[in-house]
């Protein structure tokens, strides 16, 4: 079978094709016939060097958290899953390649409703919003929430929980992306690049979720939360709290992820669940390297994902 992945270090075209036997099921676990894969920021560092002192790993590496593919055979004590069922997969690595196995706890079925290049495009970002209103947030129905950087991949999902939560939503974008946000049911939507949303939506939330790629909200989030409030960062950024030294911060990244067990069904369970893709790609190692190209480019908000044809 085909894999993707690089030996060494470096820029986009450091990928190769790797030829792989296809792996067999272990008990508990299924074969996923892979038809497509999402490609993460992380996946990017990965392949920079970035996480080589803090996560080594043995050349060559084979980046990959989320995968859409169909069962194509069980292993031994397997019997919540069928041959063909399509399923979505949260890994750890190895996501791009024609064939993985996977334990039953880390996948689940996608139902005919969800296009297979949104599917390909949410264990990552749907464990991440999850982890964030389940684990971080307790908030309950009526209250506010607001979200900055609403139209990317994780803020999207959390604007979906939280209206499924009965939670009053503020969402914060740039202008070409407010009319996304109010059909995704916004009560409420600023545009950062035509007015101050720290300044219009003041003391106005309970908690507030920046999502913007690399944390920098320019003091929105302070502004927006309520004295005795939380935010939580989904990037590593600081937080000056100094005005209002009654906030408590939260980083995504400090806490355990949920389980894909628990999160990926709620997750696929909410009624028209959008996942916005901005482009897909070939199946091959051309599109692979474009997609990591584009990784380290300010494309159009949403997934990148590959597909099998």
């Amino acid at each position: 079978m085909l894999r993707f992945g690089f030996d060494h270090f470096g820029p986009a075209d450091v990928f190769t094709a790797i030829d792989a036997p296809t792996p067999v099921p272990k008990p508990g676990q299924v074969l996923i016939d892979v038809l497509g894969f999402g490609l993460n920021p992380y996946d990017a560092s990965l392949r920079r060097g970035e996480q080589a002192d803090s996560r080594p790993l043995k050349f060559p590496i084979v980046p990959g958290t989320d995968v859409v593919g169909r069962v194509a055979a069980l292993g031994e004590g397997v019997s919540d899953y069928a041959v063909d069922d399509r399923v979505l997969n949260y890994r750890p690595i190895g996501g791009y390649s024609e064939a993985v196995t996977a334990s039953t706890g880390k996948i689940a079925k996608v139902p005919a409703t969800l296009e297979l290049a949104a599917a390909a495009g949410l264990p990552n970002i749907g464990i991440a919003a999850y982890t964030v209103m389940h684990q971080l947030l307790h908030l309950t129905p009526g209250q506010t929430l607001a979200v900055i950087g609403a139209s990317g991949g994780v803020g999207s999902l959390i604007v979906q929980l939280a209206k499924a939560q009965g939670l009053f939503v503020i969402a914060t974008a740039s202008a070409r992306n407010v009319a996304a946000l109010r059909d995704l049911g916004a009560d409420e939507v600023g545009a950062y690049d035509e007015t101050d949303t720290g300044r219009l939506f003041a003391d106005r939330a309970d908690a507030v979720v920046n999502a913007v790629a690399g944390g920098v909200d320019h003091g929105a989030a302070v502004a927006i939360v309520k004295p005795g409030g939380v935010i939580v960062t989904t990037a590593w950024v600081d937080v000056d709290t100094t005005g209002k030294p009654t906030i408590t911060h939260l980083q995504l990244g400090a806490n355990r992820p949920a389980k894909a067990e628990d999160a990926l069904p709620a997750l696929l369970a909410l009624p028209q669940l959008r996942v916005r893709v901005a482009k897909t790609l070939p199946f091959t190692l051309a599109g692979v390297i474009q997609g990591h190209e584009l990784l380290e480019t300010h494309h159009t908000a949403g997934k990148l994902v590959v597909l099998r044809h």
